[in-house]
């Protein structure tokens, strides 16, 4: 039961688990997985699967770990020779990039997820923060289209209209 809860967990379920509010549960199995995870890791002595790290690096994300997530990213990164196929791990490496302010990665990270899966589930994120990194950069034709992309996509989102608006709005966008 717990091994198919974890099954489709990864980094495109960043920002909609709500693991403060009612995602105790959610948060313990994260966590528990981590746990064992690291554990087959060790026990391993360098001969893991590049997946392991890919998947050790999506619960760390969801957990908000984001040191260990970057690391765990960073192994995957190193040990899978196509990588850059893998759409999920691309978004998850640029949130982290995201996190810690490094917009050049996170911006290089996010058009390459949008290069591999133009249609990827989570590409109004995506368009969101790459308008505001622009934003920042003051690439101010760049952040507008991407926030003009953000807001025709109907999928689900993690910020609200509200706080939309507002980015929208600030600094004469």
């Amino acid at each position: 039961e717990e091994r198919e809860a974890l099954g489709g967990m990864d980094s495109r379920l960043f920002g909609f688990v709500r693991l403060h509010e009612d995602g105790a549960r959610t948060k313990t199995l994260l966590g528990k997985a981590v746990r064992c995870y690291e554990s087959l890791i060790l026990k391993a002595e360098g001969k893991v699967e590049s997946d392991f790290f890919c998947q050790l690096g999506h619960f760390n994300l969801l957990l908000e770990d984001y040191s260990k997530a970057l690391s765990a990213y960073q192994r995957y990164y190193s040990l899978q020779a196509d990588y850059w196929k893998n759409a999920a791990f691309l978004y998850g490496l640029g949130l982290v990039y995201f996190y810690y302010n490094a917009f050049h990665w996170a911006i290089k990270a996010f058009q390459d997820v949008l290069y591999v899966d133009p249609s990827f589930c989570r590409a109004k994120e995506i368009h969101l923060r790459l308008g505001l990194m622009f934003k920042v950069n003051t690439d101010y034709k760049s952040s507008l289209k991407h926030f003009q992309l953000a807001l025709i996509d109907c999928n689900p989102c993690t910020l609200s209209n509200a706080e939309k608006e507002v980015s929208f709005c600030k600094g004469g966008i």
